[in-house]
């Protein structure tokens, strides 16, 4: 059986060839959220996530971002702004003749290929070259730079120079450019390893369970509120056995609020206002009565404001 366009009077939206174009992805949800957007105009991921029963907000938000990227949206305060300057194009990458060239009159270019070479344990192909020296001499990218890139890329199992491009670009953005500023970040990235490692052990969940968000709130409670692991593991007494990130956060970012840096601190503060302390109890008989008696159990609570 074979069909036809049929004649159409109800309500009808034009869509952008923006979205055509981006259909041989063979994404689903994108297109059905620029569908969603075009009909409706709304650009909040909660509405289309409920409106088009996404698995979640972050699908909606990736979403949105693409088409961001796309060109189909704009930010918000773009508009507002008026006409915003234009990001600097990136030159395009360098030729092997023009690689030839410099390598002539720059030794730095020596050393990069060699030292990226005993880092990788093999000879990089041509296309690999052009790629170093262009993040180099284009990007201004300092050589030490290029192999602490390089040594990420390794620990998290990529050989692929592609892949060290896009890290080296990505700190670049984040104003990660010298070797030091390099390194620091690394030990930050390595530091937050050992403490993510720790948290997991404390709330009985495997690291790799936790999301990008949760990461991300890991790390304001040792960089932003200064805590160590003895103040999460304080924490999960007064959690009543929900041990998950989140609701963690919520109690040390009260304790925070209050000042309280230390377990000492929150235990001397409950301790004036009498919280998760057991009342005395009355004088027991003796005898086997005082023995069947038993001794309630502690009670951690999380103090309500």
């Amino acid at each position: 059986m074979t069909y036809q366009l049929a004649p159409w009077s109800g309500e009808s939206i034009s869509v952008p060839q923006v979205v055509f174009n981006q259909l041989a992805r063979g994404e689903e949800n994108l297109t059905r959220v620029a569908l969603y957007i075009l009909s409706t105009r709304s650009t909040d991921p909660v509405e289309i996530t409920r409106a088009l029963r996404l698995k979640s907000t972050a699908s909606a938000q990736r979403a949105l971002d693409f088409w961001y990227g796309a060109g189909l949206l704009e930010r918000k305060d773009q508009s507002a702004a008026g006409p915003q300057p234009e990001a600097p194009v990136r030159p395009p990458r360098l030729t092997s003749a023009e690689v030839a060239a410099i390598s002539c009159t720059d030794p730095q270019v020596a050393v990069l290929v060699n030292e990226c070479q005993k880092l990788l344990g093999m000879v990089i192909n041509q296309n690999d070259t052009n790629i170093l020296i262009s993040l180099y001499h284009n990007d201004k990218i300092p050589v030490d730079t290029i192999l602490y890139g390089i040594t990420h890329a390794l620990d998290e199992g990529h050989r692929s120079i592609r892949y060290v491009e896009r890290i080296l670009l990505r700190w670049k953005e984040s104003g990660i450019v010298t070797g030091e500023d390099a390194e620091r970040y690394l030990h930050l990235l390595e530091q937050r390893k050992k403490t993510q490692q720790q948290v997991s052990e404390v709330l009985g969940c495997p690291k790799k369970a936790f999301t990008l968000s949760e990461r991300t709130i890991i790390a304001s409670w040792f960089e932003e509120y200064h805590y160590d692991i003895s103040m999460i593991q304080e924490a999960t007494l007064y959690a009543e056995g929900k041990n998950d990130v989140r609701y963690i956060n919520g109690i040390l970012k009260k304790w925070y609020a209050k000042g309280w840096r230390t377990p000492k601190d929150v235990q001397a503060a409950n301790a004036l206002t009498g919280a998760n302390i057991q009342p005395s109890a009355p004088a027991l008989p003796a005898g086997p009565d005082r023995m069947s008696r038993r001794k309630k159990p502690l009670e951690f609570l999380v103090e309500e404001e």
